[in-house]
């Protein structure tokens, strides 16, 4: 039986480098405001792998974590300030990720992964200026309850062009 390939991931600068080893848990784009602020984007687009199944390649002394809460912190490079990835730190968010994964954004990767997203989380958060035109259920939070879209009309982005 053949090993999977790695995922190779990096940040912009490349100081900083990292392998996934496939399969990864899911895909999915989150619209939570903490992601749109850590990544200066309307979504983030979100893997992850079990710890045992990522390795730092090269940057680890270059790796820093911040600490948005006393559960989760943000990994990004030093030198270029990619933010790339994400952890648990300890048990206690209210939407209780998992301390045994690395949970790594999918635009950081340079080979192409293996699944495709399946889901959009925190949508009941997303900006109301970008309208997504895929077929993906839409989720309150990151529970499986499913959300309207609010803007499935050219109303409300007429209106919000305004």
């Amino acid at each position: 039986m053949n090993e999977p390939t790695p995922i190779r991931g990096r940040c912009l600068c490349g100081a900083v480098e990292f392998q996934l080893t496939p399969p990864t848990d899911f895909v999915a784009h989150c619209h939570c405001q903490s992601c749109r602020l850590a990544h200066a984007s309307a979504v983030t687009t979100w893997t992850s792998v079990s710890l045992d199944r990522f390795h730092l390649s090269t940057g680890e002394e270059l790796l820093r974590w911040y600490r948005s809460s006393a559960c989760i912190e943000w990994g990004f490079c030093s030198i270029c300030g990619s933010s790339m990835l994400y952890r648990a730190v300890q048990e206690g968010h209210p939407e209780s990720p998992r301390l045994n994964c690395m949970y790594v954004a999918v635009g950081s990767l340079i080979d192409p992964i293996d699944q495709a997203p399946r889901v959009h989380v925190s949508f009941e958060e997303s900006v109301s200026w970008l309208h997504y035109g895929d077929e993906l259920p839409k989720h309150r939070a990151k529970t499986d309850e499913e959300v309207e879209d609010p803007i499935d009309s050219q109303e409300t982005v007429a209106s919000d062009l305004t």
